[in-house]
């Protein structure tokens, strides 16, 4: 139910969450918000902080019985190689294979 002066539901009542997750190989980092653009933002720390991995944001709730999550729709995947972080909208979890054997982009110059 609502707290008196909210008007209607919202992510914080009715269970719906995001959840942000980091795989980069033996390490990673994950949690669980209400706020989609703080997943986005923490998700985006975390993974710059290796050197490599991937990330993904996505909306969750807890299972029937409260324990573990019930998934959703991944809002936004990231990759990181090379320095370089690659984010596309929609679910990109497995596109890792793809931007691990594109060559270096060490020494390309960029022009616009």
């Amino acid at each position: 139910m609502p707290k008196e002066g909210i008007s209607g539901p919202t992510p914080q009542y009715d269970g719906l969450l995001v959840v942000w997750e980091v795989d980069a190989g033996e390490h990673g980092a994950g949690g669980v918000t209400s706020d989609e653009v703080v997943a986005e933002k923490t998700r985006l720390d975390a993974l710059e902080a290796f050197p490599s991995g991937r990330g993904r944001v996505r909306y969750a709730r807890l299972s029937f019985v409260h324990v573990g999550y019930v998934y959703g729709t991944t809002l936004v995947s990231a990759h990181r190689g090379g320095g370089v972080t690659v984010t596309m909208a929609g679910d990109a979890w497995e596109y890792r294979a793809v931007i691990d054997s594109r060559p270096s982009l060490e020494g390309v110059q960029w022009t616009t």
